[in-house]
């Protein structure tokens, strides 16, 4: 999993097995180096960064059991840990919004169970909260906040090409049109609030790479395909301001 914090974007964890290994890329300078390790090690975990802390969330560890241990990074105290996940669950996805954390379905410990579930964190109290479950189960998901909702598409099997909104001044779901994609299911989806647009790009389509670069007409509840990308194989993306932009 990665994010960028600052000005650099940061790998967590590991894909094939796991590690409390955590890299960080400097964007301007173009340069790697090392934040110090988590106090777990995890595989497929989510991570988010609010108010200057990161947090990795949940994933599985080294003996392929389920987590729900949560961590928090601050530069003065390194990574410790906060209140734990009501449900342990792996290859989700979580975002910010209103200052809280939301976790979004994943895997719990039946493989072929994908999640509904979703949790909320303050970190104020240190506590979660059951928010209402998605429609639909998600893992592999694209997730992301925008325009005070929270979307999230991905998964495997016909119906994962639905994308569902979630409003939580009122805790609902609801289902906007899918996405445009050439194969039964997609899952890996990038997804980017830019310019008071949504944004869709890259992701796996079946047993293939999606190229495709999509914008949401909410007016229209409809998606533009507005680009394709010259390889497909992108599965998360980030937006970085300008300034931070080597200028060469």
């Amino acid at each position: 999993m990665a994010r960028i914090c600052e000005k650099d974007i940061l790998f967590f964890g590991g894909y094939e097995s796991s590690s409390n290994t955590v890299l960080k890329w400097n964007i301007r300078s173009k340069t790697w180096g090392e934040l110090p390790a988590m106090n777990q090690s995890r595989r497929l975990p989510s991570v988010v960064e609010l108010d200057d802390k990161i947090y990795a969330i949940g994933g599985r560890g080294d003996d392929k059991m389920l987590l729900q241990s949560v961590e928090m990074y601050t530069t003065s105290s390194g990574w410790e840990f906060v209140k734990p996940l009501i449900t342990a669950r792996y290859s989700t996805d979580a975002v910010t919004l209103n200052g809280k954390i939301y976790v979004l379905g994943g895997l719990s410990k039946n493989i072929l169970n994908d999640l509904k579930s979703v949790e909320c964190y303050n970190p104020d109290s240190n506590t979660w909260t059951s928010c209402a479950d998605m429609i639909k189960g998600h893992y592999g998901t694209g997730a992301a906040a925008h325009n005070g909702h929270i979307y999230v598409s991905g998964g495997s099997g016909n119906l994962y090409r639905a994308v569902e909104r979630y409003d939580p001044q009122r805790d609902t779901w609801s289902e906007i049109c899918c996405l445009n994609t050439d194969g039964t299911y997609c899952s890996r989806i990038a997804f980017a609030s830019l310019d008071n647009k949504l944004w869709t790009i890259g992701g796996l389509v079946g047993s293939g790479r999606k190229a495709n670069v999509s914008v949401y007409d909410e007016e229209n509840d409809c998606w533009i395909k507005k680009s394709l990308l010259s390889k497909g194989s992108i599965y998360f993306c980030f937006v970085v301001p300008a300034s931070l932009l080597p200028s060469n």
